[in-house]
């Protein structure tokens, strides 16, 4: 069966085709098309079965109406959010999400990165980025695609951000700990550690120490591995369990170790220190909210993240934007 033509259309309607097309890109309005003209031009495809052809869309724009998403996990409740979020914004300007994961390795995402852009021909790119530095983006074969990178900063790099503040949040919710009458504070960090956010949020738990007259306890900084974080967890308590120095709060820099850490906590090896510890947790989830356990947590501005960074990259696609732009949002802290 012979695939229905928007010169069909126009042949059957009587209108040319440029109107027809004006009223089905939902420019009707704009171009002075009256109401009843854009109805019978809807009625009649609508009767039609017509389905404009996204290919011919993108051969007469040069755009593929779609923007790619590459995140560390989105399984992390606080990257599938960020998805969420965004998405929406792109769904009403007509443009469709693409999402993938790197797993916190630096080749995956140079990957995805190539497939994306030379392969699905995104229009631009949203990066959680794991790279350490900021040379495979700088790479002249880069040089023209849009990009906004978010929840981390690569060094010495000049580029589109959406990024919270961890380094204040960190220092609020260390503090607020203190003022507790926590005097020694555990801290569980993620690997990678060079990445910006893990970074700024370990310098907010030391400088909130420090300015507490308190004394750093290295050996209180636990590693966390991505990959291996409820064997991690366990294994960082059964060290502080052997240790001389009485913990009383485990701050943790992200909720996955968080959850796995409650995880641990309900075993019986671990009973005496769950019943004596303070936990906090940078980034808030749902579960906080109905377990019987009192988490005090730093809640991030996760809607504010998606919305900013999906108006931004469709500003630099769309050449609206042409100065770089740092967008940098607060925190909040729960206590409960």
């Amino acid at each position: 069966m012979k695939r229905l033509q928007l010169e069909d259309i126009s042949k059957q309607l009587g209108y040319s085709k440029t109107l027809i097309s004006m009223v089905l890109n939902g420019k009707g309005n704009q171009y002075g098309i009256s109401k009843k003209t854009q109805e019978a031009v809807l009625k009649a495809v609508a009767e039609l079965d017509y389905t404009p052809n996204k290919f011919a869309r993108a051969l007469r724009t040069g755009k593929s109406f779609f923007v790619g998403l590459i995140v560390a996990d989105i399984s992390n409740p606080f990257y599938s959010t960020i998805a969420k979020n965004i998405e929406a914004v792109l769904f009403e300007q007509g443009y469709n999400l693409m999402v993938c994961s790197t797993g916190e390795n630096e080749e995956h995402e140079k990957r995805l990165v190539e497939m994306m852009v030379n392969q699905q021909g995104v229009d631009g790119l949203i990066v959680a980025s794991t790279f350490k530095n900021a040379d495979f983006y700088t790479n002249s074969r880069y040089a023209n695609t849009p990009f906004v990178f978010i929840d981390r900063v690569l060094p010495l790099f000049n580029a589109n951000y959406v990024v919270i503040d961890n380094y204040g949040g960190s220092i609020e919710i260390v503090n607020h700990l203190i003022k507790q009458n926590c005097k020694t504070v555990a801290c569980f960090s993620i690997t990678p550690s060079y990445i910006s956010t893990i970074e700024d949020r370990i310098n907010g738990y030391k400088d909130a120490i420090i300015k507490n007259k308190l004394k750093v306890d290295e050996s209180l900084i636990k590693q966390i591995r991505f990959d291996t974080i409820q064997k991690d967890v366990e294994q960082s308590l059964n060290e502080l369990l052997k240790s001389t120095t009485a913990i009383d709060a485990i701050y943790c820099l992200n909720n996955n170790i968080t959850t796995a850490l409650l995880i641990a906590l309900r075993k019986k090896e671990f009973e005496k220190l769950a019943s004596k510890i303070k936990i906090a947790s940078f980034d808030d989830i749902d579960l906080f909210n109905i377990i019987d356990r009192k988490i005090i947590s730093v809640s991030q501005p996760i809607e504010d993240i998606g919305k900013n960074s999906s108006l931004l990259i469709l500003d630099v696609i769309n050449g609206k934007q042409t100065n770089k732009s740092n967008v940098v949002l607060s925190t909040k802290l729960i206590e409960r």
